[in-house]
């Protein structure tokens, strides 16, 4: 009786450890801010962070930065590795000439669970 017990305690154990390991990774929310806003200066480059928050297993994101008034950016990839909870993702926007604008930066996250987040922000170079 108590090797059976023993046994089937050892079987619970291995199987919540595999289950633990085999789970895929999740996105579980996304934010995207601008630290630092361009505020009125002329040429600058804005940098643009999403961070992604996620169950913790190991996986890759694969993303898009999205730019109002351009195209898509290509598929980029992040590998995440087992215990870790947050990417940080950076667009590095490149702003140059005389003009005020009102932009919006989109990350999209296609893989492994859609999301969006964006933010929106204003450049002004009076020259």
């Amino acid at each position: 009786m108590l090797s059976t017990v023993l046994t089937l305690a050892l079987v619970v154990i291995v199987g919540l450890y595999l289950w633990e390991r085999i789970q895929p990774l999740e996105v579980d929310s996304a934010t995207v801010a601008v630290p630092a806003p361009p505020g009125d200066r002329c040429g600058v480059v804005v940098d643009v962070v999403g961070t992604v928050r996620t169950n913790g297993n190991a996986g890759t994101l694969r993303y898009q930065w999205l730019r109002s008034g351009a195209e898509p950016s290509a598929v980029l990839t992040e590998h995440l590795a087992r215990g870790q909870r947050t990417a940080t993702l950076h667009l590095r926007w490149t702003f140059d000439g005389v003009g005020a604008a009102t932009e919006t930066a989109t990350l999209n996250i296609t893989e492994p669970t859609p999301a969006q987040a964006s933010t929106t922000f204003r450049y002004v170079c009076r020259g």
